[in-house]
């Protein structure tokens, strides 16, 4: 070493000035928060679930009254659209007596007027007149509301209803106007 010129000495002594890992009151808070945010979230899959299967179940009945219709228009022979609380039966009537002989009493359905049956088991259907027959020409006189009933009112679907005119099968949305549920179309 020269003269003039500073050393430096560095100490091997570390202090440790700062604490590592969690307390059990800060683990406490986080796991409080993923609860909370869980619980948040958890609500809103079930508000989107429901507002999905309405939805679908709402496209998917108006699907099958469409095709009804068109069957009848398309193969000249009458259909018959069969409502229940929790499923929807078609049957081609080839005979064209105008019965649905799915239901003559002895729970067969009688071979040579096929039948496509579809079930709804989350939520009610809710309807005015069943059966709704479709003529050959793909008309009807059954005019009425379709609707799915007994969702979540925070669901909020898009629509919920079908409403079925002579020449015309529309989905749309129950709302109260005047005091009477009414399907507004979308």
């Amino acid at each position: 070493m020269q003269a003039g010129e500073k050393t430096h000495f560095h100490s091997r002594r570390c202090t440790m000035t700062a604490k590592s890992g969690f307390t059990l009151v800060e683990l406490m808070v986080v796991v409080a928060i993923i609860g909370i945010v869980l619980t948040i979230a958890t609500m809103n899959i079930r508000q989107w679930n429901d507002k999905y299967t309405v939805e679908s179940y709402t496209k998917e009945i108006h699907s099958i009254l469409m095709k009804a219709r068109n069957d009848a228009a398309n193969t000249n022979t009458q259909n018959l659209v069969t409502l229940t609380a929790n499923q929807v039966q078609v049957t081609q009537d080839d005979d064209g007596d105008g019965i649905v002989e799915a239901t003559d009493g002895n729970g067969v359905v009688d071979a040579g007027e096929p039948t496509t049956t579809k079930p709804y088991q989350q939520f009610a259907i809710q309807f005015a007149i069943s059966p709704i027959v479709f003529n050959r020409r793909g008309m009807t006189n059954n005019i009425q509301t379709i609707s799915i009933t007994g969702y979540s009112p925070n669901a909020s679907p898009g629509v919920d209803c079908i409403t079925v005119a002579p020449t015309r099968i529309n989905m749309g949305l129950m709302r109260i106007i005047g005091g009477v549920a009414t399907c507004e179309q979308q």
